[in-house]
């Protein structure tokens, strides 16, 4: 499951992971996501593609989000995977102290056979996720489903992330 988390003040945390489950049922099976973040000026931020979990430290807040699928992997016939990008508000500069947050934001995209990274990719054009830019103290997520965890109920949503007490989205790591 993929999962990354920014705050906006000077710097940028970002929590991630690779893995995705697909929408659709029967042959379809979990598969490795990559991200790699972007720029407003279009240029890679920090190192290339990764699918690696945990908390990372940016410099900025990210212009968009690129996704595929990590290279070596089938997906079958009608499988998409979807995966996330979330913002949201928060009342500090740090997880500890976020207390409630708000979504503000959320772009969601679906991965497929076309998606999976391939020998020679340069001049391959990835799917993109671009969500609004923090004001003030913000989180940035990037999650393997499509669910709004946008605190309200009904199918699709979830509770928003609260700090310390919850970690929505699910994360891994």
């Amino acid at each position: 499951m993929l999962a990354a988390t920014a705050f906006a003040t000077a710097a940028v945390p970002v929590l991630g992971a690779g893995v995705a489950s697909a929408t659709t049922a029967g042959a379809c099976e979990s598969a490795t996501v990559q991200y790699r973040i972007v720029g407003a000026d279009g240029n890679v931020v920090g190192a290339d593609w990764t699918s690696q979990g945990g908390f990372h430290l940016w410099d900025t807040v990210p212009g968009s989000v690129q996704v595929r699928l990590a290279p070596g992997q089938t997906v079958g016939e009608g499988c998409k995977y979807p995966v996330s990008l979330a913002e949201y508000t928060t009342e500090g500069p740090n997880w500890y102290v976020s207390g409630h947050q708000s979504l503000v934001d959320k772009a969601t995209v679906y991965l497929s056979a076309d998606d999976v990274a391939g020998t020679d990719d340069a001049k391959r054009t990835w799917q993109k996720l671009t969500v609004k830019t923090p004001d003030c103290y913000g989180q940035i997520d990037l999650y393997g489903d499509d669910i709004s965890y946008d605190g309200k109920t009904g199918e699709g949503t979830a509770p928003c992330p609260t700090s310390p007490t919850t970690s929505s989205p699910p994360t891994t790591s």
